[in-house]
Order: structure tokens, then C-alpha cells, then sequence
């Protein structure tokens, strides 16, 4: 309904300024308010009924058949599996696709317990982890046949638990640098067949992934807290730069990506600012060669990718320079502060969290320039919780409450004019529509 009521306004705007034919109104509504054919209470009951039988399936295995021969439990697992795949291609072939869509489910559920109960039947606990893995993959060849976006969804999640089990595996330890290949395979197959809940799954397994390998790092290096939280925010920055420009050139899911990576990255920003407002022991600020070969190639991408960007018109100079300021100074501060500091200087708080302010500021415009409600809500976001925590630190009496958000009011003020004027001058910059008088654009 919502949708509508907008398409309804813009319609009405539009044949005023005689770029839709009034005619055509009636007709644009009423196809708009069709039902579309897509995800129904029977369709949903049906894939839920798939995810039960699977899981009943599983928990058959885990039961582990003491009463039935290794043979005749392998076959019929096997049996059970190709009857769930056969059926789900007869579905699909005789226009059924949520039960279709219901079997591949099923039969990818039955093929994972199978593969448990192979490793169980002959006493291969080793091959557990390996076994998801052969698990995820053929659940994504067999999405890939079907064009199946459930089975797609079990096969990321698959992918990612795979990986989490590595991660946590005691003779596997370090960086599970496989999951790469697996995460871009899953991010091609969501792409291509437009499942969006796969490449949230991707874009939330990729962030632990990438949480899970600076862990790694500072282990190796011996690198202190507030300098794993610098490059962790510095990271995380550039991948939401990368899924900015993916986005920019029109790449399905890019902008989910970005949007994740950029929620992160201003949640680990505001976060720095604690130990800043506490003692730092040595541990905290120490500080090396680890560190510089880490930070100084993600400022450098954050700075090409920001300067791209520019080049493409998706950024204002002003704003890219406020983002790399950010970054820049969030990567110095475990260099400006190495040794054993007590409080951070009160100078260096301030310039942190005004450049936190002018960062989610760039994001709010960033976001209202390029109808991005996500990157807007994201800046928003940012920009109350770091007026928050500038409260919670600074002010205590009620009179420093009231001068606290008579000031507030005043920044929020200044910044709904800004862009206000902004918006003004792009309404103004903007070409004429075919058919409105010159005074009709203001």
C-alpha cells in the first residue's frame, strides 16, 4: 500500500510535468496493484515441511541405527536421496516449483545426512569439517541446476559454517583462507540467481571471517588492542568502500554488502573512542612493523577507492576528504599514542569524535544525494550515538543538560540546512523536463 500511495503522487507529478500521458494512469496503477506471484502461506508451509522432513532425517542419523546393517542404512539414505531429487525434477517440469523447490531442499538435507552417516558407519571423525564442506558444494551445484534460491540459502549457510568450524579447529590453526574461494562462489551464485538473503548470509559470514583473521594477525604480531581495533576499523572501511564501487556499477547485492561493511566500520569507530577515555597500558598501545604493513595498505585502497569515487561523480571532494580524515586519524592513534600513556589528551578525543561527526554527516548527504535509505539510516545512527556518548562523557547537572541539547539542536539545525541548500542546488543544476516552462523548475 505504501508503494502505491508513492507511485500514486509521482504519477500525478509526472503528468503534470507531461512526462507520463494521463492516460496511461489508470492502467500503471492496476498493474501495480496485481498480486505477484511470488512467496505464499503454501509455499512457505511447504518449504518449512521440507526443513522438518530434513531435519528429521538428520536426527535419524544422530540416533545412530545400532539395529540395521551399515549396508542397507547406506542404501537407504541413497535411495531416499535420489527419490527426493527425481521427485523435485518432475515437480519442476509439471509447473510445480514450491514443491519442487521443497524436494531439492529435502534431497540437499538427506545428501548431508547421508554424508554424516558415511563418516560415522566407517569411523572417519576426522572428515567431519571436510564433510559440511562437501555438503555446502553440492548444495550449490545442486541450487545451480534447479535455480533454486532455498537450497541456495542451506548451501551459504553450509559455506559458512564450514568455515566457523575451521576456524574453531585445534589442528587447524590460523586463517582458513579456503573460505575465500567458497564465499565468492556463494556471492556468484546469489548474484546470478538474485538471492538477496544469500548474499546477506555472505556479506555477515565474510565480516566474522575477516573479525577471525585479524584475531590471527594480532596473535602473530604481538599486536596490541587499540591497534587491532585501528586496523579492524581501517579494514572494514575498505571493504565498504569496494562494495560502494561494486554498487556503483550497477552489481547486484553490492550495495548489501557495502551497507554491512559500513554499519561495522562505524560501530568499531565509535567503540575506539573508550580506551581513549581510560588508561592505556603499553599492551593496548603497543605498536610495530605488524601493524604498519597492515594499516598503511588499507589507507592506501581507502584512498584510491575514495579518489574513484570522486572521478565518478559518487563523491563530493569535501566528503571523501572528510571519510580518508577519519581513517587517517584512527590509524595514527596507535602511533601517536605508543609507549604507556595515561589518559589520552583531551585535544586528540575532540578531534576523533569531530571527525566521527563529520563522517556520519558525509554519510547522511552521501546517502540523501544517492537515495541510499541504508547509508543514510547507517549516518544517522552514527550521528545520535556519537551525540550520546559525547553526553554520557562531558555533561552531569541539568544545566549542562539544557545547554548540551540547546547546542544539539543548533548542530542538527546546521546540518538540515546545509542540506536543505544542497538539495536546492541540485534541483536547480538539474535539466529542465520536456515540455515545462522555464519558472517550473524551481
Amino acid at each position: 500500500m505504501g508503494y502505491l500511495q508513492r507511485l500514486t503522487r509521482d504519477l500525478d507529478r509526472w503528468i503534470d510535468a507531461d512526462l507520463v500521458d494521463a492516460a496511461n494512469r489508470a492502467a500503471i496503477l492496476a498493474d501495480a496493484g496485481r498480486p505477484r506471484r511470488g512467496a505464499s502461506a503454501l509455499g512457505a508451509l511447504t518449504i518449512l515441511g521440507a526443513v522438518l522432513l530434513g531435519l528429521s532425517a538428520l536426527t535419524f542419523v544422530g540416533a545412530n541405527w545400532e539395529m540395521i546393517p551399515r549396508l542397507l542404512r547406506f542404501g537407504l539414505m541413497l535411495g531416499l536421496l535420489w527419490t527426493c531429487l527425481l521427485a523435485a525434477g518432475q515437480a519442476f517440469k509439471r509447473d510445480a516449483p514450491t514443491l519442487g523447490h521443497a524436494l531439492a531442499l529435502l534431497g540437499v538435507a538427506v545428501f548431508g545426512a547421508a554424508i554424516m552417516l558415511t563418516a560415522q558407519t566407517f569411523n572417519m571423525t576426522s572428515f567431519r569439517n571436510t564433510a559440511v564442506l562437501v555438503w555446502a558444494v553440492a548444495g550449490g551445484l545442486t541450487a545451480w541446476q534447479a535455480r533454486s534460491r532455498p537450497v541456495l540459502i542451506l548451501a551459504t549457510g553450509l559455506g559458512a559454517l564450514w568455515a566457523g568450524l575451521e576456524a574453531g579447529n585445534v589442528h587447524f590453526p590460523g586463517t582458513v583462507w579456503a573460505y575465500l574461494p567458497v564465499a565468492a562462489a556463494s556471492a556468484f551464485l546469489a548474484v546470478r540467481m538474485r538471492s538477496f538473503v544469500s548474499v546477506h548470509l555472505v556479506s555477515l559470514a565474510l565480516a566474522i571471517w575477516t573479525a577471525h583473521a585479524l584475531h590471527v594477525w594480532q596473535d602473530l604480531h604481538a599486536v596490541g588492542a587499540l591497534a587491532t581495533q585501528s586496523a579492524a576499523i581501517l579494514v572494514f572501511a575498505a571493504l565498504a568502500l569496494a562494495g560502494s564501487v561494486l554498487r556503483d556499477r550497477n552489481i547486484p547485492g553490492a550495495g548489501i554488502v557495502a551497507g554491512w561493511m559500513t554499519l561495522i566500520t562505524l560501530f568499531a569507530a565509535l567503540l575506539i573512542q573508550l580506551p581513549l577515555d581510560g588508561h592505556l597500558s603499553a599492551q593496548e598501545t603497543s605498536n610495530g612493523f605488524g601493524y604498519s604493513a597492515l594499516a598503511l595498505p588499507a589507507l592506501a585502497v581507502i584512498a584510491l577507492l575514495c579518489a574513484l569515487r570522486v572521478i565518478a561523480g559518487r563523491l563530493k571532494v569535501w566528503e571523501a576528504g572528510a571519510l580518508f580524515a577519519t581513517a587517517l586519524a584512527i590509524g595514527a592513534l596507535p602511533l601517536v599514542l605508543g609507549g604507556e600513556p595515561d589518559v589520552a589528551p583531551l585535544v586528540l578525543r575532540m578531534v576523533v569524535g569531530g571527525l566521527i561527526y563529520s563522517a556520519c554527516v558525509a554519510l547522511i548527504l552521501i546517502g540523501s544525494r544517492q537515495s541510499a535509505a541504508t547509508l543514510r539510516t547507517i549516518g544517522i545512527i552514527g550521528f545520535v550515538a556519537q551525540t550520546l556518548y559525547v553526553y554520557a562523557e562531558t555533561f552531569e547537572g541539568l544545566l549542562d543538560t539544557a545547554l548540551f541539547f540547546f547546542l544539539g539542536g543548533l548542530l542538527l539545525f546546521g546540518a538540515s540546512f546545509v542540506l536543505w541548500q544542497a538539495q536546492k542546488r541540485r534541483r536547480l543544476a538539474a535539466p529542465a523536463p520536456a515540455g515545462a516552462n522555464p519558472g517550473e523548475t524551481s
